[in-house]
């Protein structure tokens, strides 16, 4: 089994509408063009179809949203929008540079590839859970007023239990 790391928060929220995002770029508008047909080195002959995705890449707008891009996402689940900072590097200028294919190819990888880490990760953290209420290492204490929840580790309940 290979561990995975996740690194910052690939947090996909689930919205009403795309209000509160500047579209920058809607690549592949018309659902027609987002299925792929198969090219003259496709050995397999078969056409992929992503009509039902409908991708936009935008920015938050509002105040502390500077340096923020935003893909939104649109299918028949509902609306989705995926906020990651941009850094110092131009991610925004390279990814509309390219051709509206390639937009829409790069936008739709980043979008699945982040929700594929945030569900390793939710199973990752259940799997914990569950090892260590198997266990008997979940603690639970009260400190004025507010309860506390956390798992201690193997060493902590060795100690706790000699």
């Amino acid at each position: 089994m290979t561990a995975i790391t996740v690194i910052g928060h690939n947090h996909i929220r689930r919205v009403d509408s795309f209000d509160g995002y500047e579209v920058l770029a809607h690549p592949l508008a018309n659902r027609d063009d987002r299925v792929f047909h198969p090219g003259a080195t496709d050995a397999l002959g078969l056409s992929v179809t992503y009509g039902s995705f409908d991708l936009k890449i935008a920015r938050p707008t509002g105040v502390g949203n500077s340096g923020r891009l935003a893909i939104l996402m649109h299918h028949g689940g509902g609306r989705y929008v995926l906020v990651f900072s941009e850094g110092v590097l131009p991610v925004a200028e390279t990814l509309l540079a390219l051709p509206e294919r390639l937009q829409y190819a790069l936008a739709y990888t980043l979008f699945k590839q982040a929700n594929e880490c945030a569900e390793g990760a939710r199973a990752g953290e259940a799997r914990r859970w569950a090892d260590a209420f198997i266990d008997g290492r979940i603690r639970k204490r009260r400190r004025r007023g507010r309860r506390y929840v956390e798992i201690e580790t193997p060493d902590e309940k060795a100690r706790r239990c000699s």
